[in-house]
């Protein structure tokens, strides 16, 4: 009895052996073959662009020579542009953001330029079913009365390198104001680093974090600039009401009104 039951705890402890064994094997085969890095499709300045501006170098270029005149304050549209993969294996152009995000990073950011009144997000269903083509993206800033336009996408080149560029319209004119990019590489951490993957630390390290503020910092000082830049549009005084007989100047008291005395 006792050899009986030595045989069955033998045979109820192979499984677990097995499972074991399977999991470690398995464990030890993922840290050998890490999935490899693929990168998104590229986004191109002719997604974000109607027409070749110049392409700024880690930071801003002002496409428009001329000062402008009662531009602002204004509103500001934004949108970002990504490429999708459709059934067929073709790159189409996506709008690619969560609004909410988009409205507070932006808001923030020109919390300190009160001629920016507000900025507000454009998603793919505001497109009204049609392609995100920069023309068609402009259309829709157009329609949501935006005066002031940013379209800009985000690549990420490599595992520690990211790029972020864009173009700033005038909604009204669709016609080009700025061009902006930025460019980051990752922080290499020292190996006795603790906590690597710490989310605050990362968003200090990490290329795709540290492009981001860069590319804000540029459009700030392109939005400060071109502020400064603006001159306040002429005022014409209107002549009013002009009446259509000559006027008699007033007579008091009116010739209708009876006099009460002594009442």
């Amino acid at each position: 009895m006792i050899a009986e039951q030595k045989t069955y705890s033998r045979l109820r402890a192979l499984p677990l052996a097995g499972v074991a064994c399977l999991a470690l094997c398995g464990c030890a085969s993922s840290k050998k073959n890490p999935q490899p890095w693929t990168p998104d499709p590229q986004v191109s300045w002719l997604h974000v662009s109607t027409k070749q501006s110049p392409v700024a170098e880690n930071g801003y270029t002002l496409i428009a020579k001329e000062n402008t005149v009662g531009l602002f304050p204004a509103n500001l549209g934004v949108t970002r542009v990504a490429i999708e993969m459709d059934d067929e294996g073709l790159p189409v152009p996506h709008l690619k953001a969560d609004p909410r995000n988009e409205f507070l990073r932006w808001n923030y950011t020109f919390d300190d330029l009160m001629a920016i009144s507000d900025v507000f997000p454009v998603s793919q269903r505001d497109l009204g079913g049609g392609e995100a083509t920069p023309e068609q993206i402009l259309a829709a800033f157009h329609a949501l009365d935006a005066k002031l336009a940013l379209i800009y996408a985000v690549n990420q080149i490599s595992e520690t390198e990211s790029e972020m560029f864009g173009t700033l319209y005038n909604a009204r004119t669709n016609q080009p104001l700025a061009s902006l990019q930025a460019h980051a590489v990752s922080i290499k951490l020292p190996e006795d680093t603790k906590d690597k993957d710490d989310p605050y630390l990362m968003w200090s390290t990490d290329s795709r974090a540290i492009v981001r503020d860069r590319f804000a910092q540029a459009l700030h000082g392109c939005m400060r600039e071109l502020i400064l830049r603006d001159e306040p549009p002429i005022l014409e005084d209107k002549s009013g009401w002009t009446p259509a007989v000559p006027m008699r100047p007033p007579e008091w008291p009116p010739r209708t009104y009876r006099h009460r005395r002594g009442r």
